[in-house]
């Protein structure tokens, strides 16, 4: 397998697994918002546990980058759509608990801004090491 869908694989698979991570953390924050804490420690064991496969992914695509012979455009596509509709989706479900719980507005603002961050960072990874070869 090439190099550069190691990358992509890698980045799909945190994009995916990091925001359905966030989306479930933002709905039990509504549904018990008086443990917010061991929610939000919840949600970075998970992410730490999600980023496992990714990073050992990343790793095999750099040792084999040099042999890589693929177009860049395709596999910057697939992390950039993956990246676009999770981001969409964090977004919907954030706005859909805010208008039911809007007193937990910041929190929820919060968990979007923080998951959505560790769902980009695989992905940014994915698309400079695309540039490297």
């Amino acid at each position: 397998m090439d190099a550069l869908y190691l990358f992509v694989i890698a980045a799909v698979i945190a994009s995916f697994g990091i925001s359905i991570v966030l989306r479930s953390s933002m709905e039990k924050l509504v549904l018990e918002p008086q443990t917010f804490a061991q929610i939000q420690s919840r949600l970075f064991i998970y992410v730490a546990v999600i980023e496992a496969l990714p990073l050992i992914l990343i790793v095999f695509g750099f040792m084999t980058l040099m042999d890589s012979t693929v177009n860049l455009f395709i596999p910057i596509t697939i992390v950039a759509v993956s990246v676009l509709v999770n981001f969409i989706l964090n977004l919907m479900k954030k706005s859909e608990l805010v208008s039911g719980a809007p007193e937990l507005k910041e929190k929820l603002m919060t968990f979007f801004l923080i998951g959505n961050v560790l769902m980009t960072a695989i992905p940014i990874v994915a698309i400079v090491a695309t540039f490297v070869r």
